[in-house]
């Protein structure tokens, strides 16, 4: 509450006269001749001393002045910061360590004391990126960073553990990506009680687990690739310049944190997003390139594309001898083909809508 501003007006009777009265009663003489005060063995004396000094004085407000009302002690300076966060952070009895009944969120300790330091609130985070795939900047050490790195949170679970001590123990489990946009990338898992320290965690392993993945003019990959892992059937193609990303979400932010800009792939089967995960760096990292094939047939590897025609294009050749016999080839080539495919070759593939009939409006 403001109270107006005090200004003090005392009378030299009745102030003066009032307190001189009770200082007088508060003095005894010492047998030595000087006066000694009998308020500092007891401490009412003075009390009534305030009290004649409050009482007797005549006091008067002007308008214009405004004042704030001090007050040295309170009830917030009887007991420390931590005195006072145990207080409102406990936990009352073993039920409800172990779950019983309902009880509410569990409640964090906040710094109070954030933003009085220079250089320290929520500008220093601006590099965050709080969308669906949190963008963390990359830094496991004091001294080592990592500022090419972008960071990618592809999936965030609440998962559970049932303890003999503790009951249905919760945990949170992260699932990261980093990568720099040139060819490296790894994934790892972060769990801890905590989702921030689950995040950490994870961004800071992922790092130490980097794969290298090969690209074709640094857009897209260098064959189509079909692969299976568990039950997650994954089936990539290789596209030209300018044809984008048209995949799974998770897949299309992992090129992103590779550096692929140009892929179809399409998931069937499961889609457990760490079973998808696992399986895409595991494809992308066994591709063969252009030199390798080159170099495993001995012969040159050419390229044909629509813009130049019949005309091929050699991507790749041998470093060794250079092999004089042509590659053979078969009457019936092995591929395992896909019958969404010919159905789509052969102009079989419709769309379940197409023989809708719409009812009359």
């Amino acid at each position: 509450q403001r109270a107006p501003f005090a200004q003090v007006d005392c009378s030299p009777r009745l102030c003066f006269s009032a307190a001189a009265k009770r200082l007088t009663q508060s003095l005894t003489p010492l047998p030595t001749g000087c006066l000694s005060s009998l308020g500092t063995r007891d401490t009412h004396r003075y009390a009534s001393l305030s009290h004649a000094l409050q009482t007797q004085c005549c006091i008067s407000s002007p308008s214009h002045l405004m004042g704030q009302q001090y007050r040295p002690y309170s009830f917030f300076t009887k007991l420390t910061a931590d005195e006072l966060w145990k207080g409102a952070l406990a936990e009352t009895g073993a039920g409800s360590r172990k779950g019983r009944g309902k009880r509410t969120k569990k409640k964090k300790r906040k710094d109070l004391n954030r933003g009085q330091i220079i250089g320290e609130g929520k500008l220093i985070y601006k590099n965050i990126v709080y969308t669906h795939f949190i963008c963390i900047p990359v830094s496991f050490l004091p001294t080592e960073t990592y500022e090419d790195f972008d960071t990618r949170i592809l999936e965030v679970r609440n998962v559970f553990n049932m303890t003999a001590k503790e009951g249905r123990k919760k945990s949170v489990r992260v699932l990261v990506a980093v990568g720099n946009g040139k060819g490296a990338a790894g994934f790892a898992i972060g769990k801890a009680t905590d989702r921030t320290d689950a995040f950490r965690k994870a961004k800071n392993r992922a790092v130490h687990y980097l794969h290298y993945i090969e690209r074709y003019e640094d857009h897209t990959i260098f064959h189509d690739i079909s692969l299976r892992f568990r039950r997650t059937h994954i089936k990539m193609k290789k596209q030209p310049k300018g044809y984008g990303l048209r995949c799974h979400r998770a897949i299309i932010t992992i090129c992103r944190l590779i550096g692929i800009k140009d892929m179809y792939a399409k998931v069937s089967g499961s889609v457990n997003m760490l079973s998808l995960t696992r399986g895409l760096f595991c494809g992308l990292s066994r591709q063969e390139t252009h030199q390798q094939l080159a170099d495993k047939k001995g012969l040159h590897v050419v390229e044909m594309r629509e813009e130049c025609g019949p005309l091929p294009i050699v991507v790749a050749s041998p470093r060794g001898a250079l092999r004089k016999d042509p590659e053979p080839e078969e009457e019936v080539p092995d591929i395992k083909l896909d019958w969404e495919d010919v159905q789509a070759a052969q102009g079989m593939k419709r769309s379940v809508w197409a023989n809708l009939k719409r009812a009359a409006t």
